[in-house]
């Protein structure tokens, strides 16, 4: 049976009054069946139901208990479902990442033979030389420890931070003097460090300043700080990060800092 067609309300040929929409059926208690007109437009058709004709449109069914039951139910679980999407934009990430945190550093401790922790003291930030580094083993065992002598001068406000003067670093060994052992207590481990960008531009920047091989730490290396100020979960809105912090108990000597570190995580 072919449908009639009708206009849109307000203009010739709209629909009589007894024709509805199906929201219209829908507030008037009505479900739609079978429709006998439709209006047509660009993007979708308006079917028509008549509402004196039952082949048409029927009344609801009124739910059942069980039927009420189930809804309310859904409706529950939709809203603890919106309720935690909410909750994990707003700060449910940081549980998570917090997890993380944790799974990764129980990770380290059932593999305690693969890694170690460095730390360096320098000359400045940037062009910068060392001046002290050590390593520690998972057990807080120094590898290495050991000031260096460098090619610059020690600026006195570096040396207000760590305390090492030029005269603590007279006698000390050059960089190229500590590198092979440097080289062979890292060799085949996994390096973590705390703030681990910049101890690994202060190695790269000596080893080029005296032509030694690159050490590749940027490729078996993990950086400690990024996993503690994740831990912590302090989170900046700003720069849409956690923030880092220095370390607890951090003497700013290499050995102090390393040990540091270590408990920090």
């Amino acid at each position: 049976m072919e449908l009639a067609k009708y206009s849109w309300w307000g203009e010739i040929n709209e629909p009589p009054e007894h024709l509805k929409t199906k929201k219209q059926l829908s507030e008037l208690g009505l479900a739609p069946f079978k429709p006998l007109g439709v209006i047509e437009t660009q993007k979708y058709d308006v079917f028509l139901y008549d509402i004196h004709n039952p082949e048409c449109c029927r009344p609801k069914r009124k739910p059942t208990p069980k039927q009420l039951e189930t809804l309310a139910a859904n409706r529950l679980k939709a809203q603890i479902k919106r309720d935690y999407q909410e909750w994990y934009r707003e700060v449910g990430f940081i549980e998570r990442d917090r997890v993380r945190a944790v799974k990764w550093a129980r990770e380290q401790l059932l593999v305690p033979d693969e890694w170690l922790i460095l730390d360096t003291e320098t000359t400045g930030f940037d062009n910068a030389e060392i001046v002290e580094i050590a390593i520690i083993n998972p057990l807080g065992e120094p590898l290495l420890n050991t000031l260096v002598r460098p090619a610059t001068s020690i600026p006195a406000e570096v040396t207000e931070i760590h305390g090492i003067t030029e005269e603590n670093v007279k006698d000390a060994p050059t960089f190229p003097e500590i590198y092979p052992s440097l080289a062979e207590v890292m060799k085949d481990k996994r390096v973590l460090i705390y703030n681990s960008a910049f101890d690994i531009k202060i190695l790269n920047y000596c080893c080029n300043l005296h032509g030694l091989p690159i050490l590749n730490l940027k490729e078996r290396s993990e950086c400690l700080m990024e996993w503690a100020a994740q831990w912590r979960g302090d989170w900046s809105n700003y720069y849409k990060d956690y923030k880092y912090f220095p370390l607890p108990d951090g003497k700013h000597r290499a050995l102090g800092d390393c040990i540091a570190a270590m408990r920090a995580n």
